[in-house]
């Protein structure tokens, strides 16, 4: 097969188009979900609603996000039956290889009043692979 054939230049294209599209895995990548709820540190549990703008198609989790800046909004229902003030608009910076979890920290679950408070924790996968790469590179 010859490259100048319309066979051989298609084959060509799509070769290339393949190396040029990436997954959101091929490179590190950053998590945000919800945490565990504890009634001991007066956590509950949100719904992550938004990432920069875009409703999420899961309030547990996001997709595999890239590193650096986003806007994250979550919402928090208390036992109360309509209580202004939600949902919280957060401006979080995502480090690379890491799972970012969000829970809502109250007083007391009837009262409105509560703050999101967030947890990091390292992604095993993401750092082995790329840590791999890294060292390959070398």
């Amino acid at each position: 097969m010859s490259v100048r054939s319309p066979l051989g230049i298609a084959c060509l294209f799509l070769c290339g188009a393949a190396s040029v599209i990436a997954g959101p895995y091929d490179q590190p990548w950053s998590i945000v979900e919800t945490g565990t709820p504890s009634e001991v540190r007066r956590e509950a549990t949100v719904g992550i609603t938004r990432i920069d703008g875009v409703s999420t198609r899961d309030p547990r989790r996001s997709e595999a996000l890239s590193p650096g800046r986003h806007a994250v909004t979550v919402s928090y229902q208390t036992a109360r039956p309509a209580v202004s003030g939600s949902s919280r608009d957060l401006d979080l910076v995502l480090e690379p290889c890491t799972r970012h979890r969000i829970v809502a920290r109250y007083r007391t679950t009837t009262a409105p009043d509560w703050e999101p408070s967030i947890t990091t924790e390292r992604i095993g996968e993401c750092d082995a692979k790329f840590r791999k790469m890294q060292e390959g590179a070398r």
